[in-house]
């Protein structure tokens, strides 16, 4: 299932939907790295810094160039969108709290989704897997280095 949202088929590709998939691939990855390190006193939380702060996703289709301009004057600042996570990593209330979700400063509720297990897991597994991959073919390289 993982694997499909990250690979979809060349013709059911869409930006948006890849974007949009990659936040719920932070949410996911943030919360089995938290399942898996927090019994070593390591806590992950995901956040969200903000809706359409400027990017260069707009340099793909002049559509998102229109909108963005439209919305820009709603958007946050650079700044403002650091805010949720300078806060999620000095906030003593979090000291130890991992797992959750913010946005604007404040624990929000994920999508169903985004608290999948199931989900987590198997991306956490293809991670690993692609990781394996790519470290088996650098590894030549590495010794040949040493």
């Amino acid at each position: 299932m993982c694997q499909e949202k990250l690979s979809p088929k060349v013709n059911s590709f869409w930006h948006m939907g890849a974007y949009n998939n990659s936040k719920l691939c932070n949410i996911l990855f943030a919360n089995e790295l938290n399942y898996r390190l927090s019994p070593h006193g390591i806590v992950a939380n995901s956040v969200h810094p903000g809706n359409m702060m400027s990017s260069s996703i707009t340099r793909y289709w002049w559509f998102y160039r229109l909108i963005f301009t439209l919305v820009r004057p709603f958007t946050k600042s650079m700044q403002q969108g650091a805010a949720t996570t300078v806060y999620c990593a000095v906030a003593e209330e979090l000291n130890n709290v991992g797992g959750l979700y913010f946005n604007n400063c404040c624990q929000c509720q994920p999508s169903k989704q985004a608290d999948s297990k199931i989900l987590a897991v198997s991306l956490w597994t293809l991670s690993e897997q692609i990781l394996n991959k790519k470290l088996k073919l650098a590894k030549p390289r590495v010794k040949e280095a040493l």
